[in-house]
């Protein structure tokens, strides 16, 4: 079973870095629905930046920040039931 985990990094498009990163704690069972999901919320993430105080749209501006993600695959493994023992 394949599930698929959304990763968000902050990246500066001046240094081409990418210090941070977050695990959303969002799981799809999809490629499709994660990348749907992560325009949306890299979008909002970006918006809330201000909104802490490290953050202002100065130090945006000069640093040209960027909320990227990644769609990160997860391949779960189920184990099989264990046979039953004769009593």
């Amino acid at each position: 079973m394949t599930k698929f985990i959304l990763v968000l990094y902050l990246c500066s498009m001046v240094t081409g870095q990418c210090p941070s990163s977050h695990y959303a704690g969002f799981q799809f069972n999809t490629h499709y629905d994660c990348v749907i999901n992560g325009y949306g919320l890299a979008q909002q993430t970006f918006k809330r930046l201000t909104e802490d105080e490290e953050f202002d749209v100065t130090l945006l501006e000069t640093n040209k920040m960027v909320v990227k993600f990644e769609c990160k695959e997860l391949n779960i493994i189920v184990p099989k039931p264990k046979p039953k023992v004769p009593a």
